[in-house]
């Protein structure tokens, strides 16, 4: 009885192993190949910015760097005060008031104020003591109530500050006596002081000051 049959290979155990289907293959590959996308797309997204990340709180710091300081007006500055304006005091030429007390008011003017070597040419002239005579043309007249001129109530001191002499025996020396309102005495007073500047002061019948004149040197 023949055995072939049973000792014929079994056709399966060398048999050549088959390659997968393509289909079986394709179930790897797809997921694989969207991994490697996901990836590159994940570090190309990475060095870019969206507007939407930038932080809110960025955008007032960078519109405060780029906006212009506030200009500050300057504080406005207060004109200085004008100078008090003081009062012009006699000068020679101009009538001036005079406050001889009682409510009388003198309207005295100098008219002229000259220096002189003499001021008189009687025999009681005599050579001034310090060089020259100041002589003044004086005019008084009364401004308001009843006011009277003398000689005496004039008095006159050098730029030193030392009194000068009033001399008696001056030509046509302004005369003593009551000045009605409306009418007016003239006459001319001496005084023996340094040559320069000086002082004339006019007084009360009480003997107080009332007014001075500067004369020039």
């Amino acid at each position: 009885m023949s055995h072939e049959n049973s000792e014929q290979p079994f056709a399966g155990a060398n048999a050549a192993p088959q390659s997968r289907p393509f289909f079986k293959k394709k179930r790897i590959l797809i997921p694989a190949g969207v991994l490697v996308l996901g990836i590159a797309l994940g570090s190309c997204s990475g060095g870019t910015t969206k507007a939407s990340d930038v932080s809110p709180a960025a955008a007032p710091a960078s519109t405060a760097a780029v906006a212009s300081p506030a200009v500050t007006a300057a504080p406005a500055v207060a004109a200085p005060a004008p100078a008090p304006t003081v009062p012009a005091g006699p000068s020679i030429g101009a009538p001036f008031s005079v406050k001889m007390g009682n409510g009388d008011i003198a309207k005295i003017t100098i008219v002229s104020a000259v220096r002189t070597d003499a001021v008189s040419t009687t025999a009681f002239a005599t050579a001034a003591k310090n060089g020259s005579y100041l002589l003044l043309d004086v005019l008084w007249e009364t401004e308001s109530g009843r006011t009277s001129s003398n000689p005496f109530y004039f008095s006159a001191k050098d730029a030193d500050g030392r009194k000068a002499d009033l001399s008696l025996f001056a030509d046509n020396q302004l005369g003593s006596g009551d000045v009605l309102p409306g009418d007016k005495t003239r006459g001319f007073i001496a005084f023996d002081i340094a040559p320069g500047a000086s002082t004339v002061m006019i007084s009360t019948p009480l003997m107080q000051e009332a007014a001075r004149i500067q004369i020039p040197g």
